[in-house]
């Protein structure tokens, strides 16, 4: 028996270095592939740098300051300002027609036509009894007043009957379902907890087109391309295209 474990013993070390010599072997066979291989990739490597050096394609103003998923100091602003016809942008009622054409119901669209971009009035954090509501816009003008409120949530979570209370300031100030719009703003589109409006008050704000869910994903993407297609400024075009590419991240 003693004598059998040996033979299967110095069989299985035979194996072993066969098994060893042929790895060594192949891999003798293979090193001129590995080394044409590594050509290839130095030789690309380089062209790359050259290539990047000119574009830079991942350098983002938003990213190397780190506020690319900052809500109050990077979204909110950013979209009032593109959504206000006064803005820096310059581009006039470009963007906030692109926004109510994507997101706005049918049944209120005449409310945002033939504007006068002097009866806009645009704030950003408004402090109300309230509650802070991100982005308020409205129209006081005495044909087709309207409110738009835009509640921004790109990380934080709701507030207790956070949108409810964004709701009944707009009642308060005069505005009812005809020419009310709440918008909530996600990076998906996910609705409001029930703890900041009820699901029942949900459906029947949505019934009657004045609660809208968008993302950032889909919506504000979508939107945000269309504008730097149409504005006829470069500069604009270069700021806005960076913008899109931290969305694009979400």
């Amino acid at each position: 028996m003693e004598r059998e474990i040996a033979n299967i013993e110095a069989l299985i070390t035979e194996y072993e270095m066969v098994k060893h010599n042929f790895e060594q072997e192949r891999i003798a066979e293979d090193i001129p592939k590995y080394d044409a291989l590594l050509e290839d990739y130095t030789a690309m490597r380089k062209e790359y740098y050259r290539w990047n050096r000119k574009k830079a394609e991942r350098y983002n103003i938003f990213q190397v300051l780190n506020i690319r998923h900052a809500e109050t100091k990077t979204h909110t602003p950013f979209l009032i300002n593109l959504l206000n016809p006064k803005g820096s942008h310059a581009q006039g009622l470009l963007f906030f027609n692109l926004f109510i054409a994507a997101i706005a119901p049918e049944s209120k669209k005449h409310l945002f036509k033939d504007l006068n971009i002097y009866n806009l009035r645009l704030k950003e954090e408004k402090s109300t009894e309230d509650g802070r509501l991100d982005i308020f816009i409205e129209s006081f003008g005495l044909k087709d007043r309207f409110v738009i409120v835009i509640e921004n949530k790109i990380n934080a979570g709701d507030q207790e009957k956070q949108l409810e209370r964004y709701y009944n300031h707009c009642l308060k100030e005069g505005y009812n379902d005809n020419n009310i719009l709440l918008v909530y703003l996600t990076k998906s589109g996910t609705k409001a907890s029930d703890g900041s409006i009820t699901k029942l008050e949900q459906k029947r704000l949505k019934e009657v087109d004045t609660l809208v869910n968008i993302s950032y994903r889909k919506d504000i993407r979508k939107i945000v391309k269309a504008f730097i297609k149409q504005s006829d400024s470069r500069k604009v075009k270069f700021i806005t295209k960076q913008y899109l590419s931290i969305i694009k991240s979400f």
